[in-house]
């Protein structure tokens, strides 16, 4: 048996990139800023942040947070708030803030 090369749980963000490259685009682009400004953030604010920019799947955002997690640009602060999504329903979502790697300027 072959093992996947890719998490499952990363799954939807790269199925994302592929039908639409420029959620991608502005995703790693709404990301980058948030984590530079060294505050902690969540979801809903990137979400906010994105506007009316949406991916096709709904599970890519979460899918993202975790590859831009494991790329070292983000990391869990290790608390829980409340999500002001209303398809959420109140429910406790992860706040997040950048690396010392996301504060460092990007090469032109």
């Amino acid at each position: 048996m072959q093992e996947s090369l890719i998490d499952i749980r990363e799954a939807a963000y790269y199925k994302e990139v592929a039908a639409h490259k420029d959620w991608h685009v502005h995703a790693h682009r709404t990301m980058t800023a948030l984590a530079a400004t060294g505050k902690p953030f969540t979801a809903d604010d990137f979400r906010e942040a994105m506007g009316e920019i949406k991916p096709a799947h709904h599970n890519a955002i979460g899918s993202f947070f975790r590859v831009a997690s494991q790329d070292g640009l983000i990391t869990p602060t290790g608390r829980f708030v409340q999500s002001r999504t209303s398809s959420r329903h109140a429910a406790a979502i992860r706040e997040w803030v950048g690396t010392p790697a996301a504060h460092q300027p990007q090469a032109a």
